[in-house]
């Protein structure tokens, strides 16, 4: 009769683990890693920096409009140039005005463009006359004998509108000096004349510091390549000598505007534009919106693209031992004392009789 070996004593349950708390602070001294890959990672560095960045920027451009602001233009004077009417006696139904002669003009002769008798026959607020034709004619072959560089240097005093307007007896046939903005430039024909003038330029001139009134100036002839026609904007100086005030019919009425005849104006061609004219406060918001869109597109591609894998789900454990007998220690040992037992009493193992 065999023996059977005593049954082994059951093992002692393992103590359980201590599982680590996900969420579980790590050890003091030890910050995690961060990862600035990660979309909620961006997502917090964008609203922790962009805020206070267009914050930054409106009060910049506050800033600027409050004491940085473009100084007004000042206001520019009014001058009425309407033609005045002369009062008539009403006793009178066929009374006629004459105009008393002028006295001679001051000054030495050679300080005029013509003669002083021919610029003696000159009347103001009146339309071209033919006793001005020899003052408009002499002046002209004055300024023909003479080049643009003597002009420039030559001792013309500086006038404004107002002074032209105001004063035209003080500077009939005198050299001045002037600068304005160009708004009209169109060939016209000379009258006959003996002296082989075909032609000239009429220019319509804005004068620098104003008033809105212009200022009729009659140019020989015109620097290569300046634009011309009935809408343009050109910045020019002009010395010449000033004819008299000159009756023109405007839109509303006749009014009156200083003439003055010049060989040529000096002109520049003007600088393309340049975007200085923006304001920094516009500059930095436009620049700000651009690096926001940038930055968010740069967060969703990031996250979307093709070189970048989502993680896998976690597994479910239920799932994966469906099918998986599953016993307690006890149990585990009963069968393999079993599996013991059954493997001595095999045909192998049995004594020979």
């Amino acid at each position: 009769m065999s023996e059977h070996p005593p049954a082994a004593e059951p093992w002692p349950e393992p103590a359980a683990l201590p599982v680590p708390d996900a969420e579980q602070e790590p050890p003091s001294g030890h910050p995690p890693a961060r990862n600035y890959l990660a979309r909620p990672e961006q997502r917090r560095i964008f609203w922790r920096f962009m805020p206070p960045a267009l914050i930054a920027m409106l009060l910049l451009g506050w800033v600027e409009r409050s004491w940085f602001a473009s100084v007004p233009a000042p206001v520019r004077p009014q001058v009425d140039t309407k033609v005045a009417e002369v009062p008539a006696d009403p006793n009178l139904a066929d009374a006629i005005v004459i105009e008393a002669e002028p006295d001679p003009l001051p000054g030495d002769a050679d300080e005029y463009g013509a003669p002083v008798d021919a610029l003696a026959r000159i009347r103001d607020d009146t339309v071209f006359r033919g006793a001005e034709e020899e003052a408009w004619f002499q002046i002209w072959m004055t300024l023909r004998s003479t080049d643009t560089r003597s002009l420039a240097k030559a001792p013309a005093r500086r006038v404004s509108f107002t002074e032209l307007f105001g004063q035209p007896r003080s500077y009939r046939g005198r050299l001045v000096r002037f600068r304005g903005t160009l708004h009209r430039l169109e060939k016209l024909s000379a009258p006959a004349n003996p002296y082989d003038i075909k032609d000239y330029w009429q220019g319509w001139l804005e004068p620098e510091g104003g008033p809105v009134s212009p200022i009729v100036v009659y140019f020989l002839r015109l620097p290569d390549d300046m634009p011309h026609g009935m809408k343009i904007s050109e910045q020019v100086d002009v010395v010449g000598y000033f004819f008299k005030r000159w009756a023109y019919a405007a839109t509303d009425t006749v009014r009156i505007a200083p003439l003055v005849l010049a060989l040529e104006p000096t002109w520049k061609p003007r600088p393309p534009d340049s975007p200085a004219g923006h304001s920094i406060g516009t500059i930095a918001l436009v620049t700000m919106a651009a690096v926001v869109l940038l930055t968010m597109l740069g967060i969703r591609a990031a996250g979307s693209g093709p070189g970048r894998k989502q993680p896998p789900p976690p597994a479910d454990l239920s799932a994966t031992l469906s099918d998986v007998e599953l016993f307690s220690p006890d149990e585990a040992l009963r069968r393999l004392a079993d599996s013991e037992r059954l493997s001595d009493r095999s045909p192998a193992k049995e004594p020979l009789s």
